[in-house]
């Protein structure tokens, strides 16, 4: 019943139930074969009508095409109008959608699916049926099922072309993952990647639309997925060399723009050479052996232990022959691409780019994780020789030396920056708490800082707005780092390191990477405020004072918004003293009244010294100003005893005669802010201050009388 339903009720919803009950029927059988060497008495389910209909090639092609409409349809084509069913029909075709295939923990893995409408549970079911029908059987249903999926990858465009290209991919996933359990050694699975499924990959990569290749990364993790890496070494081996033979490469002092119809073929070669950098990321992928241990090197998962007893746990404290050849395929992918990565990494194309840090994040990432487990099985140098580089050095030394080299034109080394940027972006959000920022993130700080400067040098507008560009994303770059990097797992001299560079950065002559300095440490100090020794607080707060006296009225007023927070959770002893030094400091730093004198002439070397002086007293008025200023806006709901003080000794600045400009307005705005914060409580408040002290506050926050 199931086969004529699939063979006659083309797209109708009988159709897709009818692949619900195929799917529960497979994976009954399945689970009666996998109980058959544990009970004799058991009898072999009979799949002879299952294997029968997948032996004809044209049922294979009914099956296919029920597949493709088995999913959502493409609302951005036809007008997008809902399916048009009898009520519980939708409920229906849920419930035989669930069973499809049996659950899954795909992808079990940080990395989740790129495609939404990749569905994994066409591919399981692939799968079922050729583990259903035998080796042989299999062999033949898989090349009729390839067949069928290269015309469905190049379908024309029409409403079901989406779902046509993606069941394509289903199609593949399901056959490869099959196929490779079916090989017993490795000359077996080298023939069947050889001949049925990379020469698949090499024609339908190359006319499935960008738009759509997620479905092709998922089908490629899925067919994987759980395998040692010598059972898909051929398709590492094949997705490097089509990234090796295809991606662009810098040359010194080639800086040619295309026009017209060869810009029109360098973007489809550009498109071309994403296609073969997102399938080798998929393979990367499930080369991380970390993440989970049985993805790469068929140790057991950690849920394991919940299902064995103790006895069926096996020992995995050594290096297993399996490891090993994971050590050969990542010595195969450094040798290979680190430098033609590296080379590529002003990429004219910005999805390159991306496809670009994103494997070399990977690389380096796995990489060091696979050094680290060896290390911590007793092999100090892993699988490598001492002799051999590390590509995570290699790769780090190139992106922090983009900006200082001159082998690259104005627009290459925006987008080699742009490179670096996204680098950035996959250690914070890919990477783990500690290597991540310890060994990549820290070192490339001081690159994400000073790419907040324009690059010096002729440059037409619109180079300067794509720098533009560059400089807003370096921005969001520091403010994640910031906000979402912490420092937790107990390596303090990493957080030193890191104020270190952001004290070098507060003295940049450039005042926008002044500001980002005092906005980084705003977040970075709250974050780590219980995990800084005393030595660290000290140096936190000496770089945000530092800032205050900024002559830029940006930097200032970001450094007294970063000193509120850091003051805001201050010992009350320490701050009190603080406050006491910096009250005199300010009194002493008030303008004082001249005196009239007959003019006399002054020399040049008098006058350079007056103004001079007067610097260094504007410098110590705007610091000892902005402390007091901070103090007192780290305390909007109380009144200790150093507030009244230093409000007090604010009120002495608020004149024209005694202060700039600046330092009036942030004096009359923190008065005002201070009396706004405390109005509901203030007869409780006011008990804290002077009748002195009082009118010194009431002088600067009332509005002059008119007949005053």
């Amino acid at each position: 019943t199931c086969f004529k339903l699939i063979e006659e009720e083309q797209g109708q919803p009988l159709q897709r139930v009818s692949l619900g009950l195929l799917g529960r029927l497979v994976s009954l059988a399945l689970v009666d074969m996998s109980q058959i060497s544990h009970h004799n008495e058991l009898k072999c389910p009979d799949v002879s009508a299952l294997r029968a209909m997948f032996l004809q090639e044209t049922f294979c092609r009914d099956f296919g095409n029920a597949l493709v409409f088995d999913h959502r349809e493409d609302s951005s084509v036809g007008g997008g109008h809902g399916a048009q069913w009898s009520s519980g029909v939708e409920e229906i075709i849920r419930d035989a959608t669930s069973n499809l295939s049996r659950r899954t923990l795909f992808p079990f893995n940080r990395t989740s699916q790129k495609s939404r409408t990749f569905k994994v549970q066409h591919s399981q079911l692939i799968e079922s049926i050729l583990l259903a029908i035998g080796h042989d059987n299999a062999k033949t249903a898989s090349c009729f099922l390839l067949k069928q999926a290269k015309e469905l990858v190049a379908s024309p465009p029409s409403e079901d072309q989406r779902n046509q290209q993606v069941t394509s991919a289903e199609i593949f996933g399901g056959c490869a993952r099959a196929l490779i359990q079916y090989s017993n050694t490795d000359d077996e699975r080298n023939v069947i990647w050889e001949t049925m499924l990379l020469p698949f990959l090499d024609e339908a990569v190359v006319k499935m639309p960008t738009d759509f290749l997620a479905a092709f990364y998922d089908a490629c993790r899925y067919g994987i997925h759980h395998f040692p890496p010598s059972y898909f070494f051929p398709l590492l081996k094949w997705s490097v060399t089509k990234v090796q033979n295809t991606l662009w490469q810098h040359e010194v002092n080639e800086d040619v723009e295309e026009s017209n119809g060869a810009a029109s073929a360098m973007s489809d070669r550009f498109a071309l050479q994403g296609k073969w950098l997102l399938i080798f990321q998929a393979v990367l992928v499930e080369l991380d052996s970390e993440d989970d241990p049985g993805a790469a090197v068929c140790k057991l998962p950690w849920y394991s232990g919940i299902f064995m007893g103790n006895e069926d746990i096996k020992d995995t404290s050594t290096v297993t022959p399996t490891e090993i050849e994971l050590g050969q395929s990542w010595k195969y992918v450094n040798d290979h691409l680190t430098p033609c990565l590296t080379n590529a990494l002003g990429h004219p194309y910005d999805k390159c780019r991306d496809h670009i840090a994103s494997c070399l994040f990977r690389m380096c990432y796995v990489q060091r994780k696979f050094i680290n487990t060896y290390k911590a099985l007793g092999n100090e140098n892993g699988s490598q020789s001492s002799d051999d580089p590390d590509p995570g050095i290699e790769i780090m030394n190139k992106l922090g030396s983009i900006r200082d080299s001159d082998k690259y034109s104005f627009k290459e080394k925006n987008r080699a920056l742009g490179t670096a940027r996204k680098f950035v972006s996959c250690c914070i959000h890919w990477g783990d708490a500690k290597h991540e920022y310890s060994e990549f993130i820290i070192p490339l700080l001081p690159l994400a800082f000073k790419s907040l400067q324009t690059i010096e040098g002729e440059a037409s507008p619109e180079d300067r707005g794509i720098e533009a560009d560059l400089v807003k994303g370096y921005r969001y770059a520091i403010s994640d780092i910031s906000s979402s990097c912490v420092a937790c797992y107990g390596v303090s001299n990493d957080l030193t390191l890191v104020l270190d560079v952001l004290k070098e950065m507060s003295s940049h002559d450039y005042w926008q990477i002044r500001q980002a300095t005092a906005h980084f440490l705003r977040c970075f100090q709250g974050a780590h405020k219980f995990l800084f020794t005393e030595k660290q607080d000290e140096m936190s707060l000496s770089i945000a004072i530092s800032l205050l006296a900024d002559e830029r009225r940006e930097v200032s007023t970001a450094a007294t918004s970063t000193l509120t927070g850091i003051l805001a959770v201050f010992p009350q002893a320490a701050l009190e003293e603080l406050v006491s030094k910096y009250i005199k400091i300010a009194n002493k730093s008030l303008k004082k009244k001249k005196r009239k004198k007959p003019p006399t002439e002054v020399s040049t070397e008098e006058s350079e010294i007056a103004a001079t002086k007067e610097k260094a007293r504007s410098v110590r008025q705007q610091k000892s100003v902005f402390l007091l200023c901070a103090v007192v806006m780290g305390r909007p709901y109380d009144t200790p005893v150093f507030v009244p003080e230093a409000l007090a000794a604010l009120s002495k600045h608020s004149f024209e005669q005694r202060a700039s400009l600046s330092v009036r307005e942030i004096v009359k705005m923190v008065c005002s802010e201070f009396k706004r914060t405390h109005t509901d409580n203030w007869e409780a408040h006011r008990k804290q201050f002077t009748q002195e002290q009082l009118e010194a506050l009431e002088d600067v926050v009332s509005t002059p009388h008119y007949y005053a």
